[in-house]
């Protein structure tokens, strides 16, 4: 497949800081100036003359920025009876050096303490302009700190009022609960207080944020006796499973860290009207950005795997995407994204021979990310953005979206004739 005309390598974009995750409210392919900057006088040059008019919700739809700053949480279900008090920051620092007493000058190490001893809402000041040449230079640093804090509280499984903390359908679930043993999975009805760890942290150096939430979190969990439940992808996990799929930074082993989730597709219908399916993501968020759905697919179990081996290539190009530029502004996804077979190997690095190789076929494709509105099952809180064709295919009248998503699938997978 040729690369599309957008597709040219392009400036860096990048977004001032205190952007929201999800989506601006304004188009362009340049450095996005800040509030107070004037609109250069060449913007509206610049775009095509012969391309119809769009509205700025219009435009919005098209621009996906990543967060300057995120979070993620582990939830630690406690065993019956377990102390109802949160530990201390000076209990968590203390069971962080006496588990790695030998590591103590390490930088990551250093780095967990210095997120355990600090109170997000320290971080989270208002950037303004300095009035000094120190002031400039301590808002730079800011903008450039990666870890930036640590929530530690314990809360009622059952949540407040109608709306509980875990879903209770998580907590039976087969596919979610699948990592634990009979014992653990009986246990569950009875844990009815969870341990909050939630580190708020930029997209910088592989993640580190989350790795050492990571590192953290099975320290905890070993020591209370609790299961590991993943607030974002609803999974519940026991502690030797977490360790295994823990963010490994010479890996990037993405698809160890999300979840893929399978919806009817409301809007288009297979032949005859058969139903269709979408594949959406869960736990894009750590990566500090939205989660991605793919639809369009027929309900043929081949398919649906090769959608989301799609979907997992791309999340590896997301996460490293997101991270914070060096500038410390955060980043605006391109037009148009490349995924790559070696993007889908890497997602799942940490399971050898898990994705299917073509050799008969580019093992490239190009996608472009729009926004759609919420749907009541999309996750708390958090965008979903659709992966479409790029534009100059995607805007046409008679764009056939089941039709490419078919070619996306066998450009950058092969058909399974086509599989050694």
């Amino acid at each position: 497949m040729t690369a599309p005309t957008s597709q040219r390598p392009r400036a860096l974009r990048t977004l001032a800081l205190g952007v929201p995750l999800a989506l601006a409210a304004c188009s362009g392919k340049r450095p996005v100036p800040a509030a107070s900057d004037p609109e250069p006088a060449a913007t509206a040059a610049a775009s095509d003359a012969t391309a119809p008019p769009q509205t700025e919700a219009e435009k919005a739809r098209h621009r996906v920025v990543f967060a300057d700053r995120t979070s993620h949480a582990y939830l630690l279900l406690l065993p019956p009876g377990a102390d109802a008090k949160p530990p201390s920051r000076e209990d968590l620092a203390r069971l962080v050096r006496e588990a790695f007493e030998d590591r103590l000058e390490d930088e990551e190490v250093r780095l967990l303490l210095e997120l355990i001893a600090t109170d997000p809402d320290t971080t989270r000041g208002p950037v303004g302009m300095g009035q000094t040449d120190d002031a400039l230079a301590a808002q730079s640093a800011a903008r450039l700190r990666d870890v930036l804090g640590l929530y530690i509280d314990v809360l009622p499984v059952a949540g407040e009022g109608d709306r509980p903390l875990i879903v209770p359908r998580a907590l039976v679930d087969p596919v979610l609960t699948r990592a634990l043993d009979p014992d653990e999975r009986r246990s569950l009805p009875d844990r009815s207080q969870a341990l909050l760890l939630r580190a708020e942290y930029r997209n910088r150096h592989a993640v580190r944020g989350l790795r050492l939430l990571q590192t953290l979190v099975p320290l905890v969990a070993h020591k209370t006796h609790a299961l590991i439940h993943d607030w974002d992808t609803g999974e519940t996990l026991d502690v030797d499973t977490f360790e295994a799929r823990r963010l490994r930074a010479n890996l990037g082993n993405v698809a160890d860290q999300i979840a893929v989730v399978p919806f009817p597709d409301r809007t288009h219908t297979g032949p005859g009207g058969a139903p269709m399916v979408r594949l959406t993501t869960r736990g894009m968020r750590r990566f500090g950005s939205p989660d991605l759905e793919l639809d369009g697919l027929p309900r043929d179990p081949q398919v649906l795997q090769d959608g989301t081996f799609l979907l997992m290539g791309l999340a590896s190009q997301v996460a490293r995407a997101a991270e914070l530029h060096s500038t410390g502004f955060a980043q605006e996804a391109e037009d148009v994204l490349t995924i790559h077979a070696q993007d889908v190997a890497q997602a799942y690095s940490s399971r050898e021979g898990a994705v299917p190789r073509c050799a008969s076929c580019p093992e490239t494709t190009y996608v472009h990310l729009v926004r759609r509105p919420a749907l009541p099952d999309d996750p708390r809180g958090h965008p979903v953005v659709r992966v479409v064709a790029p534009r100059e295919v995607s805007d046409a009248p008679d764009y056939d979206h089941v039709a490419w998503v078919r070619e996306a699938l066998a450009d950058l997978l092969g058909s399974s004739r086509q599989r050694p």
